[in-house]
């Protein structure tokens, strides 16, 4: 009993500690009225109370709102009503879409996100207006605790204390200050649910983090995977298609109620991301800076810093079927059964975020929860996330901040080296494991053809013996 409290008590300065490194990383962005919670703040009062209500935020904070960037693909009511008479749609159409003016309450969506982030988006709300960013990072720490103490109880302390290490050191100035953690403590939880079989609400985890924030649809395959391995009885029964058909379902009904409340604010989001460049951060303008430095334009669009290239979109294109060799190959060897539902999709995610046109800073947190949890306090993981961690955030928010211009962000000398180093390791990480997974099957399959061999050889040669015995 006695060891057991010391055991809690230990825990509770654990989760102290890391909570007052990782508010104390953030607190740099509080009060600032153009950070990501500042965003979500105006999300939330618009959609609950409508844009008056915004007049009593700070100055400029919801200006985003009603004077879009002019580079975002954002769909005015008035845009998308005049496309609908040119079409000729129903007037029935017509008078819906009219009626969802993002002047008055429940029809202001975030340009970015799913609608389902207004819910923990609102839930800061509760505080006086100037107190919402410290509310929001107060209900992202206990999000923490909770991912701490779920990696304790069904993996092990060292796991949980690992991913509170990779946390500190890669993302303290993004865990509290974004919702990322959100959809990762639900995949997280969703991939430990299949581990123990649990197949309806790995499923239904999955896909109310898919419906946080998109990227994790991307480890549906690993999991159907998993479950048509793992589940006896013929492919086409039923049970070995509940649980997708419960995935579907929820998303569905997510992606069937947007419309409902703003036809625009569904549209939007789908333009955003088609539409966004090459930000500097990821892997792919690594390689146009290689290709051509000198000819490189950068600019500040989508929230992020970007490059423009004109080999932009050859770049991409390499890359996204690069993207899609990769995944093929870490899901044959899942289905080999050379890895594991967790080690595929900590795979597929890197591959996902490598290999993609943005690697923004808070992107690391969709993948430390399942880093903490496979590798737990092995060194070497301990050693390479923690490179990981330091480089991201030596990149972000340190470099941000040796230059008040932040277009001259890449043009520091170190940039563009540091980017690279974190890039490339991810990448050989990626490599390594695909690698020696491939090389184990290699064996494990002319381990088997010898032993067919061997057997093979043995029934012919007491065959020959029976009948020279004769």
């Amino acid at each position: 009993m006695i060891q057991k409290q010391k055991t809690v008590w230990k825990d509770v300065l654990v989760l102290l500690v890391v909570g007052g490194l990782l508010y104390y990383g953030a607190y740099g962005q509080m009060f600032f009225k153009a950070s990501d919670a500042a965003r979500y703040q105006c999300y939330a009062v618009a959609f609950w109370q409508g844009w008056a209500r915004l007049q009593k935020l700070s100055l400029g904070q919801c200006a985003f709102l009603a004077h879009p960037d002019k580079d975002l693909p954002v769909i005015s009511q008035n845009g998308l009503l005049h496309l609908i008479r040119q079409s000729r749609l129903p007037d029935s159409l017509i008078h819906f879409v009219a009626a969802q003016s993002p002047l008055q309450p429940y029809h202001t969506l975030p340009f970015e996100y799913p609608w389902t982030m207004l819910v923990p988006f609102s839930l800061a709300l509760i505080v006086p207006a100037h107190w919402y960013q410290v509310a929001f990072a107060i209900e992202m720490l206990l999000l923490v605790g909770c991912i701490y103490l779920v990696l304790q109880r069904w993996q092990s302390r060292q796991a949980a204390l690992a991913y509170c290490l990779y946390l500190v050191v890669g993302s303290s100035p993004t865990a509290v200050a974004r919702f990322d953690l959100i959809p990762a403590a639900l995949t997280l939880f969703a991939v430990i649910c299949a581990t123990h079989k649990h197949w309806n609400r790995a499923f239904a985890l999955l896909a109310l983090a898919t419906v946080s924030k998109v990227y994790p649809v991307i480890l549906l395959v690993p999991f159907l995977l998993a479950l048509q391995r793992t589940t006896p009885g013929k492919w086409y029964t039923w049970h070995k298609w509940q649980p997708m058909a419960l995935f579907a379902g929820i998303c569905a009904l997510v992606v069937a109620i947007s419309p409902l409340l703003s036809v625009t604010g569904t549209l939007t989001p789908v333009g955003y991301f088609a539409n966004r460049p090459v930000q500097v951060e990821s892997l792919p303008a690594s390689i146009l800076w290689l290709l051509e430095k000198s000819s490189l334009t950068y600019t500040f669009t989508f929230d992020s810093l970007n490059v423009l290239s004109p080999l932009s979109s050859n770049v991409v294109g390499l890359f996204t079927v690069l993207l899609g060799v990769g995944l093929l190959s870490i899901w044959w060897l899942q289905w080999r059964k050379r890895m594991d539902l967790a080690m595929a999709c900590l795979l597929t995610l890197l591959l996902v975020m490598i290999m993609g046109k943005v690697f923004s800073p808070q992107y690391l947190l969709w993948v430390l929860p399942l880093a903490a949890y496979i590798g737990q306090m092995n060194r070497w993981w301990l050693l390479f996330w923690t490179m990981i961690g330091y480089l991201t955030t030596w990149i972000y928010p340190y470099m941000y901040s040796m230059t008040s211009d932040l277009l001259q962000v890449p043009s520091l000398p170190q940039f563009y080296l540091i980017t690279m180093t974190r890039n490339f390791l991810l990448l050989g990480f990626i490599l390594s494991v695909l690698i020696s997974r491939f090389w184990i099957s290699h064996r494990l399959s002319d381990n088997k053809e010898q032993a067919e061999y061997s057997k093979q050889s043995g029934e012919n040669l007491q065959r020959d013996l029976v009948q020279s015995s004769r």
